[in-house]
């Protein structure tokens, strides 16, 4: 298969999906669609196809990006290059040397770190939303940066999903396997430290979104006021080398190549406008999804800060993985409306119809 027909691929599949999940609900006169809790078993089997198909992907960098730059860092890696240390990204390069020193290919590996990738999702959405799983990932997957973080950010992706897993641990207060996540997803990603902060302020700190997001709302206008100055201050901290390389560099990419992008701000807002709508506007109480809002807003505010550097979409993909569960917790645990399912059928439809044409028409 072509390399180039991989993501057209991947939107005809998430579009079907979406349409077989979301027409139903849009039909559905009452809300019996929404205690359909079992199925999980073929949506695993959905997701380990899924994940085999995107790692056995032809090694094009043109097609895929940092694709062709991981395996030609596979295949140079000696099985004994790797030590424990903390400033470094050790769990990546164990996770390299593991498979490599069993003799994988460089797409076998792919395909472990594509396992892992959507996987940890799928757990991380079953703990979520174990009343309607379906429902949960196809929003994961039709989220605008899945498939760019599944073939390009690897390591980024992997680290996030796995921190999410972590997220839905530590709320079910599983703290030694929830830490022992955050651990391994540091040693994958050293900028997973922002969402693990994240995590840990809004559990153990104040479990009330108007804070987290009257904090987002300031970031806005920190941005606008100093952004350059904040993102460099960010850089000098040293949690992640890439960022000081990003912040200096000049000729801006990706999403900040015309400077402070409103669209993508627009974009962003919409897990907060849920968050404030179901937290404040509706005063629906849920310990979970007030920690998972907390920790969108508090993430997403310091991508806007660095808005404005070089491949900011790398930091707003540490926001951005929480951003489907955003949207989907309340649509499955919560009675938001009273005609939810149609609500619901019209929210997926048009999340995936916007990834759709923002990934056909606009990238």
């Amino acid at each position: 298969m072509s390399p180039f027909l991989y993501e057209p691929a991947y939107l005809a599949f998430i579009v079907l999906f979406s349409l077989w999940i979301g027409v139903p609900r849009l039909l559905s006169p009452d809300n019996s669609h929404q205690e359909h809790g079992s199925g999980w078993l073929f949506l695993f089997l959905i997701c380990v196809v899924f994940a085999i198909w995107l790692g056995l992907r032809p090694i094009s960098g043109a097609a895929f990006g940092d694709t062709a730059n991981y395996a030609y860092e596979y295949m140079r890696i000696g099985v004994y290059d790797v030590k424990m240390d903390w400033s470094s990204e050790w769990v990546w390069r164990w996770l390299m040397v593991g498979c490599k020193s069993v003799g994988m290919s460089v797409s076998m590996f792919f395909v472990v770190v594509e396992l892992i990738y959507v996987l940890t999702a799928f757990f991380a959405v079953r703990r979520f939303m174990p009343s309607d799983p379906m429902l949960g990932m196809i929003f994961v997957m039709g989220s605008l940066m899945f498939f760019t973080f599944g073939v390009n950010g690897l390591r980024n992706g992997m680290a996030c999903h796995i921190v999410l897993l972590a997220i839905s641990l530590l709320l079910d207060d599983k703290y030694a396997p929830g830490i022992l996540l955050c651990l391994l997803a540091f040693g994958i990603h050293r900028s997973t430290a922002l969402p693990i902060i994240s995590v840990l302020v809004a559990i153990l700190g104040f479990r009330d979104f108007r804070y987290a997001m009257a904090f987002w709302i300031v970031s806005i206008l920190i941005s606008i006021v100093a952004g350059d100055a904040v993102s460099s201050f960010f850089a000098s901290l040293g949690f992640d080398d890439r960022m000081t390389q990003y912040v200096s560099i000049r000729e801006m990419s990706q999403f900040s190549k015309k400077g402070f992008r409103w669209d993508f701000l627009l974009y962003s807002s919409m897990p907060v406008l849920m968050g404030w709508y179901v937290c404040v506007r509706k005063k629906l109480q849920d310990n979970w999804y007030n920690v998972i809002c907390m920790v969108y807003c508090l993430c997403n505010a310091f991508w806007i800060m660095v808005i404005r550097s070089a491949f900011s979409n790398r930091f707003a993909y540490l926001s951005w993985f929480i951003y489907p569960i955003v949207i989907a917790y309340p649509l499955v645990n919560l009675h938001v409306w009273d005609d939810q399912d149609r609500k619901t059928g019209w929210i997926l439809l048009s999340y995936v119809g916007f990834t759709a044409f923002m990934i056909a028409f606009v990238w």
